[in-house]
């Protein structure tokens, strides 16, 4: 085929009459199609050395970062095995033969201070209104410096190094309250099913509101006296906090 005829050709396809304004369309086709290829290739060697730029760049952050990241965690790990050798410390610590030792002189304050402030509270109750008599004073006051004893410890294992006063007003109340209904007795009048003991409350009568009244002051001379006792004990350092 010879070159007018492929003109020919490529004009009928294209749609064109004019050769002359063929020809300009397909010179503007090709310039545009090799200025976008100029464009393509300039712009790709700068992409790609701009993202092995930043790629070298986060490697070199990396390894630089390395060595504190190594640090952090060697540090976290001291940390860590720290806190659980202070952890087992402390357990020993908790359960020591020097804290049987506390526990001891615990005992010993509490009962003899409770025991000295319990005496006269309850030589006005049993012997001065005659509810029991001299075996029954010796009796409540042997029974209360054992109560005291054991309050002690107890008083001590609650509070530990806590300064909050509420806590050790709610352990002392607790003891008087347990201590103070434990010893109430029931006359022999009342009906059960339900409990009917007559004026004021049907079941608290005025009997037994007397003798929570005596009672409830006996466990507040009793158990104030061991946690006074104890907390200046605390104070002087003579017996020290449970950990």
């Amino acid at each position: 085929m010879s070159l007018r005829e492929t003109r020919k050709q490529i004009m009928k396809t294209m749609g064109c009459s004019n050769f002359r304004y063929a020809s300009v369309y397909i010179r503007f086709l090709s310039l545009f199609v090799l200025a976008a290829s100029c464009c393509f290739v300039a712009a790709f060697p700068a992409n790609s050395k701009n993202h092995f730029g930043r790629s070298q760049h986060f490697l070199l952050e990396q390894q630089r970062r390395q060595p504190y990241r190594q640090f952090q965690h060697h540090l976290h790990t001291c940390m860590a095995t720290s806190s659980n050798d202070n952890n087992t410390n402390d357990d020993d610590e908790k359960f020591s033969f020097l804290q049987r030792i506390e526990s001891i002189k615990c005992v010993a304050v509490g009962a003899i201070s409770g025991g000295i402030a319990l005496t006269p509270v309850t030589a006005l109750h049993d012997i001065g209104f005659g509810y029991g008599g001299p075996a029954q004073w010796e009796f409540d006051t042997d029974m209360g410096s054992l109560e005291a004893g054991l309050f002690a410890i107890v008083y001590r294992y609650c509070i530990r190094k806590d300064d909050n006063p509420m806590l050790n007003q709610g352990v002392i109340g607790a003891f008087v309250l347990a201590r103070t209904l434990s010893r109430i007795q029931v006359p022999s009048y009342c009906t059960f099913a339900p409990l009917n003991c007559g004026a004021p409350l049907y079941y608290f009568d005025w009997n037994m509101i007397q003798q929570a009244g005596w009672n409830g002051a006996e466990s507040v001379a009793l158990f104030g006296a061991a946690a006074f006792a104890m907390d200046y004990c605390f104070q002087k350092s003579f017996i020290s906090k449970f950990p």
